[in-house]
């Protein structure tokens, strides 16, 4: 059996596959963009969850605002002042969250506070349009039961 050279210097085959051969040359660097599209599913929902935050977040923002200034209101020393400010508060409640006409009377905001506690009327409500000078102490455990009420009714 004949034996063939392998050594470049001894075949003129094997010199011939080498001279075609290219020298050795990196690959090009592989883009960031576009992204793969795991990227693109992260991203996706990344963004439908920032956005869903930020609107539960500003759906609460008025109920917030409105906890806030009850118990400023309840911090309060003077009865009188007390009255006529939850009275204002609770006005703004009916008429920007659930709608109420902005020409309310006081009977027709007395009926609608009695029927969502369910109960009689607060000696506290409209208290501070009566002559008298004993002013009613106000329940805050009825007031926040009455919050909560409108609350649940505005989110329906």
């Amino acid at each position: 059996m004949a034996s063939v050279s392998l050594m470049p210097e001894e075949n003129p085959a094997v010199q011939q596959l080498l001279a075609q051969l290219a020298g050795n040359v990196l690959p090009t660097e592989p883009s960031i963009w576009p992204l793969a599209l795991g990227y693109w599913l992260v991203l996706g929902a990344v963004l439908i969850a920032a956005a869903a935050l930020l609107y539960w977040w500003r759906l609460g923002r008025d109920w917030r605002r409105v906890s806030r200034q009850r118990k400023r209101i309840q911090s309060q020393t003077d009865a009188g002042r007390q009255l006529l400010q939850l009275h204002q508060l609770l006005r703004w409640v009916l008429i920007n969250k659930l709608g109420a006409d902005k020409g309310l009377t006081d009977r027709a905001f007395a009926a609608r506070v009695t029927t969502s506690l369910a109960t009689a009327a607060p000696t506290w409500l409209n208290g501070h349009y009566r002559a008298e000078p004993a002013v009613h102490p106000i329940d805050w455990a009825e007031v926040q039961r009455l919050l909560k009420a409108w609350r649940k009714e505005a989110q329906r």
